[in-house]
């Protein structure tokens, strides 16, 4: 039980600080469900991938 509340105070804390930063936490999420699917094998690819589209949403 404690994963799942962990999970959902860590979703609840994602979108408080995309709205901060004014980012789309629609983009996060799917970027982050993809890390998920392929964490293991290209790992790298999606770091980078994560990073330029918070840091492009930053700018």
């Amino acid at each position: 039980m404690k994963i799942k509340e962990n999970k959902i105070q860590q979703n609840e804390r994602l979108k408080e600080i995309c709205s901060v930063k004014e980012t789309n936490y629609q983009s996060l999420e799917s970027l982050l469900d993809s890390v998920k699917a392929k964490k293991i094998k290209r790992i790298n690819y999606h770091q980078q991938k994560i990073v330029d589209v918070i840091e492009k949403a930053i700018k």
